[in-house]
């Protein structure tokens, strides 16, 4: 029996020494069109993240008087950017996009001193 033992002892080691678990090559395979869906993936993203920022809105009424507070607002912000947009029936401004209601407080108490009539739009 001892003698059974020992030589499939002997036949395992024979046979497990030609045995390899793996070799040493890392082989990935990514799909051919992985980099578009990823592109398409970042350009959804920014759309939506732009959707749910703040806003401050510093007009809305005819485009003559857009036109006037758009101009003012340019001259004592030159730092910001100021949006002019039509929503019927009224032309809007509409200054900065804030990811932080928090942003967006701030910001609008530096505007109110020039313009109290703007208040900070929800996404």
């Amino acid at each position: 029996m001892l003698n059974i033992k020992s030589n499939c002892f002997v036949i395992l080691l024979v046979f497990a020494s030609s045995l390899y678990a793996q070799d040493n090559a890392l082989v990935v395979k990514t799909p051919q069109n992985l980099d578009d869906v990823l592109e398409r993936k970042l350009s959804l993203d920014k759309k939506r993240l732009a959707k749910n920022q703040y806003t401050i809105q510093i007009f809305s009424g005819n485009y003559e008087a857009a036109k006037v507070y758009l101009d003012s607002f340019s001259n004592a912000f030159p730092s910001r950017y100021a949006k002019l947009s039509f929503e019927t029936p009224n032309y809007k401004i509409h200054v900065g996009k804030f990811a932080a209601r928090l942003e967006g407080i701030q910001t609008l108490d530096t505007l109110r001193v020039k313009f109290p009539e703007a208040f900070l739009l929800k996404p």
